[in-house]
C-alpha cells in the first residue's frame, strides 16, 4: 500500500498537460500562455499558489505545453530556484541554466547570445562588484563586443595592469551591463529573414522556499539585469511566504505588499482555494490517492467524500493537505461498532481534517475539551438548521450534523431523531460497552484510541 501518489515523471520542454493533467488544469495554462503571448514588454507574472497545491507540477508542464502553440517563437526556460539557493548570486545560476537550455537547441544565434551573455555574468556578480573589480570603459572599450569580451577577459584575469586599472572605477558596471542586455536584445529581436521578434519566458520556481535573502536578490536580478521587451518571467510562489522573506530582511513593519509590487507587474491565481471547483478537483485528487494507496480502509478514505460533499472544510486542503489526510485515514484503524456505535466512523475523517489544519484545536479535543461553535465552523457545518417544520431533516448531510453535536453537546439528542427509528442516538452511537463513560470524553476516547497511534506525514 503507498500513502502518497508517486511524483509524475515529466520530460521538461517535451511533456505538457495531456499525460499528467489529472486535475483538469490545462485551462489555467492555457489562459497564462494566452497572457504572455499578449504582452511585449518586459513582464513579471507571480503564479500565486499555497504550497503543496501543484505550483511546480503546473508549470513543470506548462514549459513545455507553451511550446506546442501553432506558430510558437517563444522559448520557454524552467529554473528551480530552490536548487541554486546556496549561492550568494542568483544571476550566474540563471543566466547558466538559460544558456544550458539554448545549447540543447538548434538556434545558432541563441546559443551565441547566451554564450556572451553567460561568461559577462561574473563580472557583473555579487563577489567581484564587492571587491571593485567591475567593468570601465574609460574610451579604451567602446563597442558591445568588445565590453563583453574586456568583460570576460577582467574575469579571467588576463588584462595587462594598465587596463586592469580602469575596470576598478565603479562606473564600469554600465560597461558590462551593456554587453549582458546586447545578448538579451540580441536573443529576441528579429534575425535578418524578418522573422517575428522571439520572446524568451524564464519560470522561476520554488522562489518561497528560498532564503529570504536569495529569494529577493533573484528579484533584483531580474529587474535590474532582464529588463528587456520580449523577457517575460513567470514566478512559481506562495505570495503570502514571499512577503515574509521581505519582512525577514526589512523588518516586521515593512509593507511587503507594496514591496512586491515594485517587482510583480501581473498576479495569476492558481485555482483551487475556494468553490465549486474546488471541490471537484479535491474530489479527483481523493480518487486518485484511494486508487494509488489501494486502501480498503473504506470507514477513513471512503468516508472523506461526506466532508468533501457536506462540509467546507476541504476547500481549505491543499493538494498536499488532502495526501497526508488520506495518509492518515488509510491507515487508521477501523472503528469496532462495539466500540463507538453506527456511527462512529464518520467522525474519524473530520477529525483528521481539524488534525491537519487546526492543530491546536485537535489537542483541544484530544484532552477533552468540547469548543462546539469552533469544530463546526471549522468543519463546515455550523450554519444549518437542523430542523425542518418541527421534524428532522431526512438526509446525509444532516446526519453528519447530528453526530459531531452529539458528541460536542451533552445536552444534545436524548430524544429519538430522524424518524421513527432510523437514527436513534442511545442505540446507534454509544452501544453498550460505553454506557458509562461520560459524553464529554467520548471524543477523547476516541481519538486517543484510534488516531494517535500515527503521526500525520511531514510537508515534503
Amino acid at each position: 500500500m503507498r500513502l502518497t501518489i508517486p511524483e509524475p515523471k515529466i520530460k521538461l520542454y517535451e511533456d505538457g498537460f495531456d499525460k499528467h493533467d489529472k486535475l483538469s488544469r490545462k485551462p489555467t495554462g492555457d489562459k497564462l500562455s494566452e497572457l504572455v503571448e499578449r504582452i511585449d514588454d518586459p513582464l513579471v507574472i507571480a503564479l500565486d499558489g499555497a504550497w503543496g497545491s501543484g505550483k511546480s507540477l503546473f508549470l513543470r508542464c506548462w514549459v513545455g505545453e507553451h511550446l506546442k502553440r501553432d506558430g510558437n517563437t517563444t522559448q520557454t526556460v524552467y529554473f528551480d530556484a530552490f536548487k541554486h539557493d546556496f549561492l550568494d548570486d542568483p544571476l550566474i545560476a540563471l543566466t547558466g541554466a538559460i544558456a544550458e537550455r539554448f545549447e540543447e537547441t538548434n538556434d545558432e544565434a541563441a546559443q551565441k547570445a547566451w554564450k556572451t551573455a553567460k561568461q559577462v555574468a561574473p563580472a557583473l556578480g555579487r563577489a567581484l562588484v564587492r571587491t571593485g573589480a567591475s567593468v570601465v570603459t574609460a574610451g579604451l572599450v567602446t563597442k558591445a563586443d568588445e565590453l563583453a569580451e574586456a568583460a570576460i577577459k577582467t574575469v579571467s584575469g588576463e588584462l595587462d595592469g594598465a587596463v586592469a586599472e580602469f575596470w576598478k572605477i565603479e562606473n564600469g558596471k554600465r560597461a558590462a551591463m551593456e554587453g549582458f542586455r546586447r545578448a538579451l536584445v540580441d536573443l529576441t529581436e528579429p534575425d535578418a529573414s524578418g522573422a517575428p521578434n522571439r520572446k524568451l519566458i524564464v519560470v522561476i520556481d520554488e522562489l518561497d522556499r528560498c532564503r529570504p535573502d536569495f529569494a529577493l536578490s533573484v528579484l533584483e536580478t531580474i529587474k535590474h539585469f532582464f529588463d528587456v521587451a520580449g523577457v517575460q518571467f513567470v514566478l512559481g510562489v506562495n505570495l503570502e511566504e514571499l512577503q515574509n522573506s521581505v519582512r525577514a530582511r526589512y523588518g516586521r513593519q515593512t509593507n511587503a505588499n507594496a514591496y512586491l509590487q515594485k517587482f510583480i507587474h501581473v498576479q495569476f491565481k492558481l485555482p483551487l482555494e475556494t468553490g465549486k471547483a474546488s471541490a471537484t478537483t479535491l474530489s479527483k485528487f481523493l480518487a486518485l490517492v484511494a486508487e494509488h494507496t489501494k486502501s480498503k480502509n473504506t470507514q477513513g478514505v471512503g468516508l472523506l467524500n461526506l466532508y468533501t460533499k457536506h462540509g467546507s472544510a476541504t476547500r481549505e486542503l491543499t493538494l498536499r493537505d488532502a495526501e497526508r489526510v488520506c495518509a492518515l485515514a488509510s491507515i487508521a484503524a477501523p472503528i469496532d461498532t462495539d466500540w463507538g456505535g453506527k456511527y462512529a466512523a464518520w467522525l474519524v475523517p473530520g477529525l483528521i481534517l481539524i488534525k491537519i489544519k487546526r492543530p491546536e484545536l485537535y489537542t483541544s479535543l484530544r484532552v477533552g475539551k468540547l469548543p462546539k461553535n469552533e469544530v463546526l465552523e471549522q468543519l463546515g457545518l455550523a450554519r444549518v438548521e437542523l430542523y425542518e417544520n418541527n421534524r428532522p431533516r431526512n438526509n446525509q448531510r444532516h446526519v453528519l450534523i447530528l453526530i459531531w453535536h452529539y458528541y460536542l453537546d451533552p445536552g444534545f439528542g436524548d430524544k429519538p431523531v430522524l424518524g421513527q427509528s432510523e437514527l436513534n442516538f442511545e442505540n446507534d452511537f454509544v452501544p453498550d460497552a460505553l454506557r458509562n463513560v461520560p459524553r464529554t470524553e467520548l471524543l477523547s476516547a476516541l481519538i486517543n484510541d484510534y488516531l494517535e497511534v500515527f503521526q500525520p506525514l511531514n510537508n515534503r
